[in-house]
């Protein structure tokens, strides 16, 4: 029994009725009202509220379906418990698809109806409970915008958690697709400067004069094309953060034009006099192991150091497989809500290859993978075998038959033939087939039984 007495809402048109309810509610620690109109029940609820609803169906005014629906739209978990004198299942069928969560027959045995209320409420607080513990795990493993309960996860949220407060220069190593930007937001946002631009650069993608131009700026007439003066994105960022993705690729020349700035905390513009104050909290990431290349020349120790006051490592996905599952479910509720897709998730044999597979483009590729899945769906149920399978485009397929001058076969044998082949590359599964043949799947197996019928035939 719950230690606060049970509210309950009892309605009923019939005063016999309510009058037993109440008297048997007031011997046990139920809080009973009753109403002999559902209008009136409707209103007390609006402004207090109930543990639980008993309404009959059938009453004059606003019947039990009408109130249902208005309890509902006012409280979508309200627990609500229809009564049908009419020993109607059609009529309980009814009502529990507009919403109830249990039916009794009328007239009923108080003792029965006591088990269906615990039964119900116990119900509840379990779903209840259920709620608050996915809340919680989602906001456990769901932080900054990433996924994940490992322990190596949890390092990097508390190293994220430590780095943001302060706007020290940052810099970001992991293998590609391990979210390195993800991570510079997120000490961005959690930073003093959330309420300030954060700027990203691809440093691999622009040669020295571009990216001398897009970091700093230039004025009008500096160069053939520049016909009026361009704010830099360091100015852009001023008082925020500057993300530099791929900063390996930025030239010796380049390193120590960044390295003035950032130190001086002022530039100038390419073609300009003047020096303009900027300040930035520079965060910059690399795929290469940037120690290694100090050490090889390829990058300067000065301009490494200078931005290597914090180095966080990103780890890959390999180092957090079990991360996998719900990582899958976000992605899998992120793409079947975008593309709206009516998809619940991936059957247990291709979670267990999605785990098992080596993804070296780690969270990029799974989530990739994901996509092409709830794209591609044809059901509430994903499956996945491997990216060819998934990604396979008819061009794609080898050749199904090979021409000889000496040995000729007509269309049907070629169509079998083909169709065979194309059955055979998708694992026997008709409706991937189907759609790579451009035929609906009706036609598809009207194939294939004419296909059995001329070789029993023969």
């Amino acid at each position: 029994m719950l230690d606060k007495p049970l509210r309950v809402m009892f309605v009923d048109d019939d005063t016999v009725t309510c009058r037993v309810m109440k008297r048997n509610c007031d011997s046990t620690k139920y809080d009973c009202t009753v109403y002999h109109d559902a209008r009136y029940c409707l209103e007390e609820f609006r402004r207090s509220g109930a543990d639980i609803v008993i309404t009959d169906l059938r009453m004059p005014g606003m019947n039990g379906f009408e109130l249902l629906s208005e309890l509902r739209s006012i409280d979508a978990d309200v627990p609500v418990v229809v009564m049908t004198g009419y020993s109607s299942v059609e009529n309980a069928v009814e009502a529990m698809k507009r919403g109830a969560n249990d039916f009794i027959k009328k007239p009923f045995d108080f003792e029965e109806l006591r088990l269906m209320l615990e039964r119900t409420m116990k119900s509840v607080r379990l779903r209840d409970e259920n709620k608050l513990l996915k809340r919680r795990l989602g906001q456990k493993r769901n932080r900054f915008g990433m996924i994940g309960d490992t322990p190596v996860m949890r390092s990097l949220f508390n190293t994220i958690e430590k780095v943001a407060e302060v706007s020290c220069s940052v810099i970001l190593t992991g293998e590609s697709g391990t979210g390195k930007e993800l991570v510079a937001r997120a000490l961005h946002d959690f930073s003093p400067r959330n309420e300030l631009p954060f700027v990203a650069v691809d440093c691999g993608a622009l040669s020295d004069t571009l990216l001398e131009s897009e970091l700093f700026g230039h004025e009008k007439g500096s160069f053939t094309g520049a016909t009026q003066r361009k704010h830099g994105l360091m100015e852009q960022a001023d008082g925020g953060t500057l993300f530099l993705d791929e900063i390996c690729n930025i030239s010796d020349t380049m390193q120590i034009k960044l390295m003035r700035a950032i130190e001086d905390r002022r530039i100038t513009r390419v073609g300009g006099a003047a020096s303009i104050p900027v300040d930035v909290r520079i965060i910059a990431a690399s795929n290469q192991d940037l120690a290694k290349m100090v050490e090889a020349g390829k990058l300067r120790h000065d301009f490494y150091h200078r931005l290597n006051v914090v180095n966080i490592r990103i780890p890959s996905l390999a180092e957090h497989r079990e991360d996998i599952p719900a990582l899958v479910e976000h992605f899998v509720n992120e793409f079947s809500e975008r593309y709206q897709r009516n998809v619940k998730g991936f059957d247990s044999g291709s979670l267990t290859r999605l785990c098992a597979a080596e993804w070296r483009g780690n969270v990029r590729e799974l989530r990739n993978a994901v996509e092409r899945c709830v794209i591609l769906a044809d059901g509430p149920i994903l499956y996945w075998e491997t990216d060819n399978d998934i990604t396979l485009a008819p061009e794609e397929f080898p050749t199904a038959v090979h021409f000889s001058e000496q040995e000729f076969m007509s269309l049907i044998e070629l169509e079998q033939e083909y169709i065979n082949h194309v059955l055979k590359c998708f694992k026997g599964r008709k409706t991937k087939a189907a759609k790579v043949l451009g035929i609906d799947k009706t036609t598809l197996w009207r194939k294939l039984r004419r296909y059995d019928s001329e070789e029993e035939a023969v």
